[in-house]
C-alpha cells in the first residue's frame, strides 16, 4: 500500500484498517515524511480517524511549538482548536503566540484564545495587545510607524479598560493589526484607516497608483494583484467597510462576498469581464457605492439589476440608479 494520507483514510473508510492502525499511519507520516503537502494533510486526516487522547494532544502540542514549518504548525494549531480547547491548551497556546512568526498559524491561536474564553485566555490576549501600543512600527523593514494603532488603541482604552472588553473584541484587534502588518510585508502599496471606537480597520487601499509613486515605493514596483485569493489575510478584516483595488488585474470578484459589511467598493481599471460578478455584488447587503470604471463588465451592467440605494459609476458619467 502507497502510504500517503488519502490512501490510509481510504482504507480506513473501507473498513480494511482499524481505527489505530490508521492512526498509527498517519503518526509515522507526520514525524518522518519530507513532504509538506502530506505532512498537513496527515494531521488533518487525524479528524476522520478520530482518536484524541492524551497522545494525540502531546504530538500536537509538540509540533504546535517545535516544528521548524509554519504550515505544519497551523495545522496543528487547528486541530487543537477544535479538538482539545480546555486549560491545559492554555499553556503551549502561551508560548506559541510570542514565538509564532507564521501569521496564518498566529491568527489560529488567537481565534483558539478567544473561544477558551477564560480570564486566563484574556490575559494572555491583554499582553499581546499591550505590546503593540508599545511597538514602534507596524513594519519595520519598510519603516512604517505603528501611530495609527497606537493613537486608536489609547482611545479606545479611555472608554473602557482591558479588563472589560471580551476575548471576541481582544482578539479582532490583534487579528487586524497582525493582518495589516502581512498586508504590508506582502504588498508596496498598503494604506487603512482604523474604526475609532473599536480599532478595527475600517478602510483599505490596495489601489495601484498609476500616475504617481507612493514615497518610499522604488518605481515600478506595484502590487498587480490578479486574485483576491492572493492577499493573504484579506478576509480576516471582517469590520472592513471600504477597500479601493483599482488598477489592478482582477478578474473576479467572488471573494468578496465574505467581506459582508462593505459599504464601498472601488474597482475601477481591472480585467473584470464576466457578468457572474454582478451576481457576487448584488450579495453585499450594505453597498452603497460602487466604481466599475474602466472594466469591460461595466458596458454590460444592467442598472436596475442592482438595489435602487446603491450609487454606482460606470463609465467618466456619475449614474445614480434611479
Amino acid at each position: 500500500m502507497t502510504l500517503n494520507p488519502e490512501k490510509i483514510c481510504e482504507e480506513f473508510e473501507n473498513h480494511n484498517l482499524d481505527k489505530h492502525t490508521a492512526f498509527d499511519l498517519l503518526i509515522s507520516l507526520i514525524e518522518n515524511s519530507e513532504n509538506e503537502n502530506d505532512r498537513v494533510k496527515s494531521i488533518e486526516s487525524l479528524e476522520k480517524i478520530g482518536i484524541f487522547n492524551g497522545q494525540t494532544y502531546t504530538i500536537l502540542e509538540n509540533l504546535l511549538i517545535s516544528d521548524s514549518n509554519g504550515n505544519i504548525r497551523n495545522a496543528a494549531a487547528k486541530i487543537i482548536e477544535k479538538k482539545f480547547i480546555n486549560e491545559k491548551a492554555l499553556v503551549p497556546l502561551k508560548w506559541a503566540i510570542k514565538h509564532e512568526t507564521n501569521y496564518e498559524c498566529l491568527i489560529t491561536i488567537i481565534k483558539t484564545l478567544v473561544k477558551v474564553n477564560k480570564i486566563e485566555a484574556k490575559a494572555i490576549l491583554i499582553e499581546q495587545l499591550k505590546k503593540i501600543r508599545k511597538t514602534k512600527y507596524v513594519n519595520k523593514d519598510k519603516a512604517i510607524q505603528n501611530k495609527k494603532f497606537k493613537k486608536n488603541l489609547k482611545g479606545v482604552f479611555k472608554e473602557r479598560k482591558f479588563d472589560e472588553l471580551s476575548n471576541k473584541e481582544l482578539g479582532e484587534i490583534l487579528i487586524n493589526y497582525l493582518t495589516i502588518h502581512h498586508l504590508i510585508g506582502q504588498l508596496p502599496n498598503v494604506y487603512y484607516e482604523l474604526d475609532p471606537k473599536t480599532a478595527l480597520i475600517k478602510e483599505l487601499d490596495l489601489s495601484d497608483y498609476m500616475e504617481y509613486e507612493v514615497k518610499g515605493t522604488p518605481w515600478g514596483w506595484k502590487n498587480n494583484i490578479k486574485r483576491l485569493s492572493d492577499i493573504t489575510g484579506l478576509f480576516n478584516l471582517e469590520n472592513l467597510e471600504k477597500i479601493d483595488l483599482s488598477n489592478n488585474q482582477i478578474t473576479n470578484i467572488k471573494e468578496l462576498i465574505q467581506l459582508v459589511n462593505l459599504r464601498y467598493l472601488i474597482l475601477t481599471n481591472n480585467k473584470i469581464t464576466d457578468l457572474e460578478n454582478v451576481n457576487y455584488l448584488k450579495t453585499l447587503p450594505f453597498l452603497e457605492y460602487l466604481d466599475l470604471r474602466g472594466n469591460e463588465l461595466a458596458k454590460n451592467v444592467k442598472i436596475n439589476e442592482f438595489n435602487p440605494k446603491i450609487r454606482i459609476i460606470l463609465n467618466d458619467s456619475y449614474i445614480k440608479i434611479k
